[in-house]
């Protein structure tokens, strides 16, 4: 594992100690002094800063790729079985995400590619429901396709940003997903995605509430344990959508209520992770009507399924920063040795000031 020498602006560090973290990070960028180990960032403590890929991010890389590559050389067999695979071993990483969630990750497309590429990706997949008509994954795939499609025309603005070609192109895109979807249902096979993607079409073509709900309800009848649909639900309660201030927060509070226990706080704690890496809040403790110590809850939860997990213990360090938790941003920063994981922190001096407020202004 590569120990990498990290440019670190110590000052700002240092005299931006008494703002919100948030409020820290963006400033990176200023002059900078090479460090080579954490002293100064935490009191009395160094070692050296080793920015890790780590064991779950390759893993997911690595399920991606495979399926692309699957799809380029029309291995279908293969990869169907790789997509059924998984999804029988029901494993899944500490967010809640399941391992087979990324088959369909390999075989979207971003959605800044090129509309050639586009129209290349959508034949493709149409080739593999064509020579494997009971395909539940080609189906899936091709829907959840779809809708990254919809969105590519329609923008990530505001509705009154968006052209009137950009929505005449997302409803249609969204609706040709809703067919494929629909066609994909009387098959035997059967795939929890086919949920996630229609409550996304959902909320893409405004559905009304009583039709949420009803595609939400028989989700997670279908599949009581799969995480992702309450992250959907979350979003589609926001007030930037069909929601009202507070909204979110009450509903995933009775759905966690009603599962109970640590796994109704395990639940708690995987959606208000999800929400907080969307990056609609500066603050998600401070903005939300959320309980930390159920966060805090859940999150042990999650530790405790998954001890190897640095991204469970960096969000768990980030959002008890954010609650001004010190006594468990420390508990948890004193379990990295300098290890830090972008994929959760972004940069090495939201990581550094976030750390470095935990073991002095927090005490």
């Amino acid at each position: 594992m590569r120990t990498t020498i990290i440019c670190l602006l110590l000052s700002l560090i240092l005299l931006g100690c008494s703002k919100q973290p948030s409020e820290m990070a963006d400033k990176s960028q200023q002059s900078q002094h090479n460090l080579t180990n954490v002293a100064g960032v935490i009191p009395g403590r160094t070692f050296p800063l080793q920015i890790l890929e780590t064991t779950e991010n390759k893993e997911m890389d690595a399920i991606s790729n495979q399926a692309n590559a699957l799809l380029q050389s029309k291995q279908y067999d293969a990869l169907d079985a790789l997509a059924q695979k998984l999804q029988d071993s029901k494993q899944c990483y500490a967010g809640g995400a399941p391992k087979f969630y990324f088959v369909y990750v390999g075989l979207d497309l971003p959605e800044e590619v090129s509309n050639t590429e586009w129209t290349a990706r959508l034949t493709a997949l149409q080739n593999w429901i064509n020579a494997r008509t009971n395909s539940i994954t080609a189906r899936v795939a091709m829907a959840n396709d779809l809708v990254t499609y919809a969105w590519k025309a329609r923008g990530d603005g505001w509705a009154d940003t968006v052209t009137e070609e950009g929505w005449r192109l997302f409803n249609q895109r969204l609706n040709q997903a809703v067919k494929v979807l629909d066609k994909a249902s009387p098959l035997k096979e059967k795939c929890p995605y086919w949920w996630s993607v229609l409550l996304v079409t959902d909320l893409g073509l405004c559905a009304d509430r009583s039709q949420y709900d009803t595609t939400f309800k028989e989700a997670i009848r279908a599949w009581p344990d799969y995480t992702p649909y309450y992250n959907h639900r979350a979003w589609y309660l926001m007030p930037r959508w069909y929601g009202t201030n507070g909204e979110w927060e009450s509903d995933l509070e009775k759905s966690a209520d009603r599962i109970g226990g640590e796994k109704g706080d395990l639940l708690y704690a995987r959606v208000v992770w999800c929400m907080h890496q969307s990056h609609s809040y500066s603050n998600i403790i401070k903005e939300c009507d959320l309980s930390w110590p159920r966060v805090n809850r859940g999150f042990n939860v999650i530790e405790k399924e998954f001890p190897d997990s640095l991204a469970a213990k960096s969000e768990h360090a980030y959002l008890a920063v954010l609650a001004r938790d010190a006594p468990v941003a420390r508990k948890e920063f004193g379990q990295f040795r300098g290890q830090v994981d972008l994929s959760v922190w972004h940069s090495i001096a939201k990581w550094a000031a976030f750390m470095h407020w935990a073991y002095t202004q927090g005490k």
